[in-house]
């Protein structure tokens, strides 16, 4: 999450993207609050996000929740070009926090 928010090589990575990928992100970290919101390492890490990316300012307060599911995404990498991607999100049962998210080009 800090890459995508914070790192400028992740807003040229998405290009046009970025902002949705951004708020899509948001989201679904705003979707672990409730269950680790006095955690003082998911504080720090919002508090980081924070400090790396102004637009969560506006954001986050509109309390935006989504599932990690699944769709598309394009970045654009700087020696191969745009890269077509589609992914899918798997939760584990036995532990919410714990997921695996694969990647398949399109």
């Amino acid at each position: 999450m800090l890459y995508i928010l914070t790192d400028p090589a992740a807003r040229h990575l998405l290009g046009a993207a970025w902002a949705d990928e951004a708020r899509r992100m948001v989201a679904q970290f705003r979707a672990t609050h409730d269950l680790l919101a006095g955690d003082p390492a998911f504080l720090d890490l919002l508090e980081r996000a924070r400090a790396g990316c102004s637009e969560i300012a506006e954001w986050w307060p509109e309390h935006d929740v989504r599932d990690a599911g699944g769709g598309r995404k394009v970045m654009s990498h700087p020696e191969r070009g745009l890269l077509r991607f589609e992914y899918a999100t798997f939760q584990s049962s036995d532990d919410p926090a714990l997921k695996l998210i694969l990647y398949t080009p399109a």
